[in-house]
Order: C-alpha cells, then sequence, then structure tokens
C-alpha cells in the first residue's frame, strides 16, 4: 500500500537543488514518487512498502543538503529486563519517520532520533503502548523531582523485599526437616497448609507486579523476564492445593523462595538505578 510523507530539508537554494533532492530520493527503491517544493523547504515522497529513514537521509546528504532531525529522551516505565528493552526499541524504530532509538534500562530512558513533522510524541506513546509499556511525563523534571521518584521505588522494593523474605524464612525453617530427615512436623496436612498459606502473600501480595508485568508481555505476544518468574512461581504454586487431593510434592514453598530472590533482585536493581 502506498504512503504520502512529507519532511523538510534544509541548505537548497534555487531550483536546481530541488531537482537534485528529486533524483536522490527518486533512485531510493522504497521510493516511487518524490517532489520537493523550494518555497516550503519540504520533499514529499510517495513509497511502497517498508521504507528506511536513515536510507532517506544518506541519500539527502549525499546529495549535499540535509533532513533536519531531533532527539527526545523520552521516560519509559514498566520495563523490567533486556527483553522489555528490546521491544520498546522494536517499537520506537516502526514508527514512521525514527531513524534511531535506544533504550537504558538503568535509567529506564529511551533516546530517540526522528524527523520533526514525520513523528512526534504522540506516535511515541502509541506504539509504546502497543507493546504494553508506557511514555512517563516528558516534561523535565527537578533534580529534587527525580530523587524523589528514585527514593520512592527504592522504599518500595525495600518493602517488598522484606515482606517477601519475612514469609520466606520460615519456609525455610519449616521446611529443614522435611528435607534433612524426610518428616513434615507436625504432619502432612498441616505442613501442606502451611506452606501454601505462607507463600501466597509472597507470591500475590508483594509479587503481584510480576504477574501483572509478565501476564502484560504474553498478551502483547512475547515473553520477558517476569514471564518466566511468574510461569515458574505460579505451577509451584499450584502444587500446593494439588496436594490435598492428589499424590503430589508441594512446592508453594520453593515458589515463594524462587520470588524472594526475585524481588531481592528487583531491590538491587532499583537501588543502582538511584544511585546512577
Amino acid at each position: 500500500m502506498a504512503k504520502t510523507w512529507t519532511f523538510p530539508v534544509r541548505g537548497m537554494t534555487c531550483a536546481a537543488c530541488a531537482a537534485h533532492v528529486e533524483e536522490a530520493l527518486s533512485r531510493l527503491p522504497e521510493v516511487k514518487e518524490a517532489r520537493v517544493n523550494l518555497a516550503t523547504e519540504k520533499a514529499t515522497v510517495v513509497t511502497e512498502g517498508e521504507i528506511s529513514w536513515t536510507e532517506i537521509l544518506r541519500a539527502v546528504r549525499e546529495a549535499g543538503y540535509e533532513v533536519p532531525t531531533e532527539t527526545m529522551v523520552l521516560p519509559v516505565g514498566g520495563m523490567t529486563c533486556a527483553a522489555c528493552v528490546a521491544h520498546v526499541e522494536e517499537a520506537l524504530r516502526r514508527v514512521p519517520g525514527v531513524v534511531s532509538a535506544a533504550v537504558n534500562l538503568a535509567t529506564e530512558k529511551a533516546t530517540v532520533t526522528f524527523i520533526p513533522g514525520v513523528a512526534g510524541i504522540a506516535d511515541f506513546k502509541k506504539a509504546v503502548a502497543e507493546v504494553g509499556y508506557e511514555i512517563l511525563d516528558v516534561q523535565a523534571l527537578g533534580v529534587a523531582a527525580k530523587e524523589d521518584e528514585a527514593e520512592r521505588k527504592m522504599r518500595e522494593s525495600r518493602f517488598r523485599m522484606r515482606v517477601a523474605w519475612a514469609f520466606t524464612v520460615p519456609i525455610i525453617l519449616w521446611m529443614l526437616p522435611e528435607m534433612l530427615w524426610g518428616v513434615m512436623w507436625p504432619s502432612h496436612t498441616l505442613f501442606n497448609l502451611g506452606m501454601v498459606l505462607l507463600a501466597a502473600p509472597v507470591l500475590f501480595w508483594v509479587g503481584r507486579r510480576t504477574y501483572r508485568s509478565g501476564l502484560t508481555a504474553v498478551l502483547h505476544g512475547y515473553a520477558n523476564m517476569d514471564t518466566l518468574i511468574a510461569l515458574g512461581t505460579g505451577v509451584s504454586f499450584l502444587t500446593g492445593p494439588a496436594s490435598f487431593f492428589f499424590p503430589v510434592a508441594n512446592y508453594a514453598g520453593v515458589a515463594a523462595m524462587i520470588m524472594a530472590f526475585h524481588l531481592t533482585g528487583r531491590y538491587v536493581e532499583e537501588t543502582a538505578k538511584g544511585r546512577a
């Protein structure tokens, strides 16, 4: 399907300049038609299929002119791992008019270079939202506000980690007799019930963000680290209730341990970001 794009071109001074730009653009395989307006200093191209904006910039520059670009740094919410970074970068690079996009997980920011008039903040927000993430307020925050936000994230992640271990340490201690001597104290039923009751808050209270992030990724057609953690801990937890009705081992306590270690990693990550 043919699409029409209009973008600015700088450096033209006469009709011959416009003709040179038209010729350079027309040589690109994706471009079916190219028109340049000297008065408005804009080029209009009709393309078929995917278009490489890097190639368009190169063609215009090699002809001796310039397509102005802008660079914007966007705070991105919802990323948790390298897979998230890759999906956000891919989504931004697919936006028509984007020349390059790089995402930094540590700072939770995306740096996007684009052609003004072709792409803009609304396009970036839509593209990122479609893969399950969010571009936050792009207005510049003061240093104090940034520090407050970093402190809030560290405080929340520290709370989740501490609560997780508050329930997980008793699980570990309770499991020791069973692991060392094969004794489910005080009884098989109470042991299984205790594992389920202690593991539930770790997974579904302080660990709920992991499940939400993992589910969001799946609904958008991909998997991230949270998806794997959610799948592993979720299946393990289900063996707890199942142990009351079927002869299966109860791994609900193990699920809580995995989540506790995962939330500890999240706390270390947020602490590193806050100090960056």
